[in-house]
């Protein structure tokens, strides 16, 4: 399985979370959530095939899940088949996604978020309404 299927597995089930994955010796993040963290660290998002992706060292890890912790934004942690959650009564994921997006970033986050969703039973549903609406 690829990393961004195990990714996309991971943001299906929990969609308001920030799912950090660990790939050797960085923690790497895909889709809308590196909105997140290019805000909160203004890390650099990279687009590697058409994929949004931004990475850090695991050294950084304890700065970043205390800032995750600290503005309350739902997170997932995917390390090997270990899977830590972190969900807030009030999680703050969608305040920390930036909405005054480009035209081409908006076109792409779309693009992410129905990638995640093409393995749920309801991307039939949204597809034959975002046809709808194109055609």
């Amino acid at each position: 399985m690829k990393i961004i299927d195990k990714y996309n597995l991971y943001k299906n089930k929990y969609p308001k979370h920030v799912v950090l994955m660990k790939i050797g010796i960085f923690y790497e993040c895909y889709g809308e959530d590196v909105y997140i963290l290019n805000n909160l660290f203004s890390y650099k998002i990279k687009d590697i095939n058409g994929i949004k992706r931004v990475g850090f060292p695991t050294n950084s890890y304890d700065k970043v899940i205390s800032k995750l912790k600290s503005f309350k934004i739902n997170y997932v942690i995917i390390d090997g088949d270990d899977v830590i959650r972190k969900k807030f009564n009030f999680n703050n994921y969608d305040k920390y996604v930036p909405n005054d997006l480009s035209l081409e970033d908006r076109i792409n986050k779309i693009y992410d978020r129905l990638k995640v969703l093409k393995d749920n039973s309801k991307i039939n549903d949204v597809l034959e309404k975002v046809e709808g609406i194109l055609w």
